[in-house]
């Protein structure tokens, strides 16, 4: 009968016939997807081994030890990287012993159970890496090598780290390439960095660095300090330990140049004037500072019209546990009402200013009480602004500044603009010329 059919009907046999091929297709296609994928994991479950096996005894726990308890008060993770015992690790895992080398020391555990004490070699505060040291004893013969390229975008890598004392684990990831909006460059690896793994190193399949474990933002979403970082920090020095007064003098000269180079690539980037309500804002065009707005212009009952823009660098720089540095916030909301008089408005108004603040933690010992100057200044475009512009000094590092401004638009009676910046960690010089880039760029529609 279907033969008959099938002769009766030449299209439908054909149909059947592409309908059988495509069906077997699809069939094999996840015949061979499953078994590249066991194949994958098969590769994948070696190579961590593999390295399991090589390379345990070239990576350490690295311990911060409270001198008057003689117990830890943080971990981390590093890797030996030559024959001389010089391990990396990042910054911020040695940060407390950096800021008070009286209180704390660095210790080592190895994969054998040694202990032992580590000197402080150099530190790259902007990139979160430092070098330490094996201070006597025997350290390990075996060493990390680093690689001479980064991978290509997803390759599998893996990441090595003592979480939680837990020993060494070893964590397959994969290699996404350089974080996008990025101005201090992390790597995005897709697995599992936990506490404690940070400062350790993330490998290609040979076992060769591409990066050091440094941050998770959970659900797989890890960033690493890339290659290039750690080898610019290892050809920097012949791995002489620093003497303690000077580790906040290199730490000084390293903000000190990179607010230098944020700052020239923020006054040479593209500004482009967006409008905001009735206002001409200006906003960084590029992939530099991440923006978001906002409006409840969907509140029917609301007395007033609120439009948000807000602008940021997504990354800081860590100094110590109460201290970060290097960000920057920008700010805008235009605001109107036909409900409210003239002086009520002002009144609202000026109120709506009141919660600006530091856009960045800092403490009272590290840095100074906000000194502010408030003038009403015009600028080319005829917009009148109350601006309220502070300064607050680190007491560690002369010449740098945390910068707050606030400024309010007088030209009219039921409507106005409130603009707010915060830079961390800057120069006078730098933020004065931002201060006029920045208010000298906004206008009316």
């Amino acid at each position: 009968m279907s033969s008959a059919l099938s002769s009766a009907n030449p299209t439908y046999a054909l149909q059947r016939l592409q309908y059988i091929i495509k069906k077997e297709y699809r069939i094999l296609r996840y015949m061979f997807f499953a078994l590249a994928l066991y194949s994958a994991m098969g590769f994948a479950q070696q190579t961590a081994q593999n390295l399991f096996s090589h390379y345990q005894s070239a990576l350490y726990q690295i311990r911060i030890i409270e001198l008057g308890s003689g117990n830890k008060s943080s971990i981390g993770s590093g890797f030996q990287i030559n024959d001389s015992g010089v391990l990396v690790t990042n910054y911020h895992v040695v940060s407390e012993f950096v800021y008070f080398p009286e209180k704390y020391r660095i210790e080592y555990l190895a994969a054998d159970g040694s202990v032992g004490d580590l000197s402080l070699v150099n530190i790259d505060v902007v990139n979160d890496l430092a070098l330490v040291q094996v201070k006597s004893g025997s350290n390990s013969a075996d060493f990390f090598s680093l690689s001479s390229s980064l991978p290509e975008q997803g390759s599998s890598i893996y990441s090595l780290g003592n979480p939680h004392d837990l020993g060494m684990i070893v964590v397959p990831g994969t290699f996404n390439g350089v974080k996008k909006n990025s101005f201090y460059q992390r790597i995005h690896f897709t697995g599992s960095i936990n506490p404690g793994m940070s400062g350790g190193p993330v490998v290609n399949p040979e076992g060769r660095v591409v990066g050091v474990n440094v941050a998770t933002a959970g659900n797989q979403i890890g960033f690493l300090v890339p290659l290039t970082k750690i080898h610019a920090l290892i050809g920097t020095k012949n791995f002489t330990p620093l003497a303690p007064e000077d580790y906040k003098k290199v730490i000084a000269s390293q903000l000190m140049v990179n607010q230098q180079r944020l700052f020239e690539r923020l006054e040479q980037g593209v500004w482009k004037s967006n409008e905001l309500g009735g206002a001409k804002i200006p906003t960084l065009e590029g992939a530099l500072l991440s923006c978001w707005g906002d409006s409840n212009s969907a509140d029917q009952e609301a007395l007033y019209l609120s439009v948000e823009n807000r602008c940021s660098l997504d990354e800081e720089i860590f100094l110590h546990g109460g201290l970060r540095t290097g960000g920057i916030e920008i700010e805008f909301e235009w605001l109107e009402s036909g409900e409210f008089g003239a002086h009520r408005f002002y009144d609202f108004f000026s109120g709506s200013i009141s919660g600006a603040g530091a856009g960045n933690h800092a403490g009272k010992n590290d840095v100074s009480n906000y000194q502010c100057k408030q003038d009403i200044v015009a600028n080319t475009h005829d917009v009148k602004t109350k601006s309220i512009l502070c300064l607050r000094a680190y007491k560690e590092f002369a010449h740098l500044y945390d910068v707050l401004y606030i400024g309010a638009t007088l030209n009219h009676e039921s409507q106005g603009l409130i603009s707010h910046f915060t830079l961390a960690g800057v120069s006078q010089e730098s933020a004065m010329r931002f201060t006029k880039q920045f208010v000298g760029a906004i206008a009316w529609q």
